[in-house]
């Protein structure tokens, strides 16, 4: 994954966090259905960026507390309360290259 991919895939998450219309309830079809007739090629794209964004959230989430903190303040635009050791930008730069190993393993690209 390349530095412009993370970037654009960072970008799609943080525009996923400030929609009001998250919808993070039951989903409206089973688990194994991936396509639904009538669907036209701007909602399947619109399903597999949420997908992307699910996924993105999930690795920051599983990010140790400083880069994850240093995710949403950098991504997010947070509250910048929390103090670092190093500076942000350290800690944001070691952030993104555990982002890489973890959306290459979700199978993110």
């Amino acid at each position: 994954m390349t530095d412009d991919d993370l970037s654009s895939h960072l970008s799609a998450w943080r525009d996923w966090c400030r929609r009001p219309d998250l919808g993070l309830g039951y989903p409206t079809t089973a688990a194994g259905i991936r396509y639904r007739n009538g669907e036209d090629f701007d909602a399947m794209v619109d399903w597999l960026d949420d997908r992307i964004a699910l996924a993105v959230d999930a690795a920051v989430d599983d990010l140790p507390v400083n880069e994850r903190i240093s995710v949403r303040c950098t991504v997010l635009d947070g509250p910048r309360a929390w103090r670092f050791r190093e500076p942000l930008e350290v800690v944001y730069g070691r952030a993104r290259e555990m982002l890489k190993v973890s959306l290459n393993a979700r199978g993110i690209e």
